[in-house]
């Protein structure tokens, strides 16, 4: 078995080397394979015809990741002795029916050793489906499509500042959704209501959120220099966590995104406006998100700069029938970057970025990450919206300097490694409210897809 398992994964190497993966493996691409399938008449991992009219793929990723992080969360949490050693793994199955219907089955496994304060419930969860949904879709008559998918599923819309599958956390997040797509033209519309899957440690013992709910609409128009999105959507949780209390929040988010580029140029900017009710309260709250970049063509490595430029609100007034700190959904777990101890919540900050091509297949980013708190009424905030400091009595406004350098290497198609190192060191705030350690971050992880 030893030796065999270098062929196996020559042999599926090799038939990665014509599919393309996406960040949601129900929009994997597999036509080239296809192709190339009927072309040879070889072993088609991806598409096998088992019968007529019915077509199967079969897929799925593994990734081990090990973390070290020295004053984890500047000092508030455990130390870890040794780092965490986490293992993510999972495997699909993509049955196609005709012209209309397909079945879409992915489970996946995750588990985590190592952490001082135990499995967080982002590091675990033994065995459960993160797909597992059924999808109509009607006739295309050639300038456009649609369709209709009901059951457990992912969901990732734009820039996942909103709405992501949450990659960088061992357990990816999974919704119960019935989700309805239109396409035509350059244009793209989705209607969705949706609940998120709560991720529970052990083997099929997920279960829809009983106080979240999701719904909204999603408009995409792409082509030319520029690309935009509008969106509206809906968030309703009978369980919302204030600092002193559980209330009902019922919260609308309207938003736009223009992203593209010309020549040397791109960028990606995104605004979103919140109201609705906390309690309460009325809610005021916003964010503003932009990213602009210049890439150097006729340099070698092709580096690119960037610079970052974005806000959330806070709220200013814990005392008044106000209620402004922004909700940032279901984002990406590293929003502003690996060592994910910040959060999109009640923030302003600068960040300078630059990617540079060291061989085809290695490319490394570094950045810097100044970050200050546009509230000095509110808070600072986790990623998965916990507060980590209260406002208390500092007024100070600097919360933290965050530089980071990455490299990732694509030695074949399917495999991917990265390493990320980072030293953040505490900002007046953070000095002020008894989190005063600097936080050091190493991060080496390995995946394969296939």
């Amino acid at each position: 078995m030893r030796t065999a398992w270098p062929a196996i994964l020559l042999l599926l190497a090799a038939d990665a080397a014509s599919a393309q993966f996406r960040p949601l493996r129900f929009d994997d691409d597999f036509s080239a394979q296809r192709q190339e399938c009927t072309d040879t008449r070889s072993a088609c991992w991806k598409d096998r015809p088992i019968a007529d009219s019915v077509r199967l793929s079969l897929g799925g990723d593994l990734r081990w990741r090990y973390e070290y992080a020295g004053n984890p969360r500047y000092g508030l949490q455990p130390q870890d002795k040794w780092g965490v050693l986490m293992q993510r793994g999972s495997v699909f199955a993509d049955l196609r029916l005709g012209e209309h219907w397909r079945g879409f089955a992915q489970l996946s496994s995750s588990f985590t050793r190592g952490r001082a304060a135990g499995p967080a419930p982002v590091d675990e969860n033994r065995l459960d489906p993160t797909n597992l949904f059924v999808e109509w879709q009607p006739a295309a008559d050639g300038d456009g499509s649609g369709g209709m998918r009901v059951g457990i599923q992912e969901l990732q819309f734009g820039s996942g500042r909103l709405i992501d599958a949450r990659e960088g956390p061992n357990v990816r997040r999974s919704f119960d959704a019935v989700r309805a797509y239109a396409t035509r033209g350059p244009w793209r519309v989705d209607a969705f209501a949706a609940a998120p899957r709560e991720s529970r440690a052990g083997s099929f013992d997920d279960a829809r959120s009983r106080s979240q709910a999701l719904g909204g609409l999603y408009a995409t128009h792409t082509g030319g220099v520029t690309s935009w999105e509008v969106y509206a959507l809906y968030y309703d949780d009978t369980a919302a966590r204030d600092v002193q209390d559980v209330v009902h929040e019922r919260r609308w988010s309207v938003g736009s995104r223009v992203f593209g580029g010309h020549q040397a140029w791109d960028w990606n900017w995104e605004v979103v406006l919140q109201g609705g009710r906390f309690g309460d309260d009325e809610i005021r709250a916003w964010s503003l998100a932009t990213d602009t970049g210049y890439t150097f063509e006729g340099v070698a490595g092709r580096p690119r700069v960037a610079l970052l430029l974005a806000g959330a609100s806070g709220d200013k007034d814990p005392d008044d029938d106000r209620f402004g700190t922004l909700n940032p959904l279901y984002p990406r777990g590293n929003y502003f970057g690996d060592e994910a101890t910040l959060g999109p919540r009640n923030f302003f900050n600068i960040h300078p970025a630059m990617t540079l091509r060291l061989a085809p297949q290695v490319s490394l980013n570094a950045s810097l990450d100044f970050f200050w708190r546009h509230s000095t009424r509110d808070g600072v905030y986790a990623p998965n919206g916990m507060l980590i400091r209260p406002a208390g009595e500092s007024r100070a406004r600097y919360v933290a300097t965050i530089a980071s350098l990455g490299t990732t290497w694509t030695p074949v198609p399917g495999w991917s490694s990265t390493t990320v190192v980072a030293y953040a060191r505490p900002g007046a705030f953070l000095r002020e409210t008894g989190a005063d350690d600097t936080l050091s971050f190493l991060s080496l992880s390995l995946q394969y897809r296939f």
